[in-house]
This record gives C-alpha cells, structure tokens and sequence, in this order.
C-alpha cells in the first residue's frame, strides 16, 4: 500500500497533536490552598455565629424542659413495686390483688394464682406477671379492675380469658394476669434475662 507524501505528514501531525493533547488531558492538576479568609468564609462564620447564639439562647429553655422531665419522671416512678429481689417483688404485687380482692363488695375469692416470667418493659424496668383465676360476676370483674387499675402501684392487666361459670348465680370464671412496674436490676441481679 503506498501512502502519498501528504497523507504521510497529516498522520505525523495527527500523531504529534494526539500526543500533546493527551499530555494536557491526562496532566496532574495543582493543589491550590486557600490562605487567610476570604468574604464567604467571614460570611459562613459570621452565620454559625449566629446559629450558635440561637442554641446558646435555647440553653435555659431545655434546660427546664430537662427539670420538668426529672420530676415528672420521678413523680412516676413512685408507682414502681419496690423490692430488694423479684421474689419479693412478686409477693407484694401478690398481696396487693389480695388486698383488692377482699376490699370489693361481695369479696372476690381467688381461686388460683400463679407467676409468670419476668419480663423486660424497656430499657430500665421490667414486668412482674402475675395471673389468677376467680369467679365472679360481670360487675364485680369490673370494679376489681377499675380498682387494679386505681392502685398507687404501676399495675395493669395484661391478659384477660372469661368463660361461662354458674348460669343460676349468673358467674364467670375469669383467668387474669395482672402485671407491675420494677426497676430491670431486679431481673439482672437474679439472672433473668430478658
């Protein structure tokens, strides 16, 4: 194949050029630093100033908003069962639902009771279980939980099965779990895991 002399020169220029041309693409760019402040630098500190000042006036705001949170929180927790162990804990959760029982007009007579696994409530607390089974009728099974429910303590029922009882005296039998509010060292310092 004969290549023409003019076609000869335009690919050593072409060869030449894509040389240059792919020295100044592929050229490392310099590293430029910033010395000293420019105008958007004392515009943006001039803004986290500011932004600053704003937080800083917040700062009493949250402050009480942290006091108030303290105290109710301390308000609740007055409702926890207090013990030294969860087996105690159990047995005060267990004499106040006898409490109640026999406080309720006619007395409520527990059947069974029994405890169940302690369980956590969060990261702080936890819940002692306690179900019992009874027989009552419609009215007494409310105002014995309204009552639960009036309790200083922490208490809620947690679980609830009714079945019919009595149809001539009109009863129930109802199976509850009652739980209470204690603070999770309990439970670690048993072993209990949650």
């Amino acid at each position: 194949m004969n290549v023409s002399e003019r076609d000869r020169r335009a690919l050593i220029i072409l060869g030449i050029t894509a040389v240059v041309m792919g020295t100044i693409y592929f050229w490392p760019e310099p590293k430029v630093e910033v010395v000293g402040g420019t105008g958007s630098n004392v515009e943006q500190a001039a803004a986290r100033l500011h932004d600053v000042r704003q937080e800083a006036g917040q700062l009493p705001i949250r402050e009480e908003w942290r006091r108030q949170a303290q105290t109710d929180l301390a308000a609740l927790e007055k409702g926890l069962i207090v013990a030294e162990s969860l087996p105690q804990a159990q047995a005060q959760l267990l004499q106040i639902v006898r409490r109640v029982a026999r406080s309720e007009s006619p007395v409520v007579d527990l059947k069974g009771t029994d405890f169940g696994q302690t369980r956590a409530y969060g990261d702080d607390y936890a819940e002692v279980l306690l179900t019992v089974s009874l027989e009552c009728q419609i009215e007494q099974l409310v105002n014995f939980m309204a009552d639960i429910a009036a309790q200083p303590e922490l208490l809620a029922v947690d679980e609830l099965h009714v079945s019919a009882g009595n149809s001539k005296t009109k009863t129930i039998m109802v199976r509850m779990t009652v739980s209470g509010l204690v603070r999770s060292a309990l439970m670690r310092s048993t072993g209990v895991r949650s």
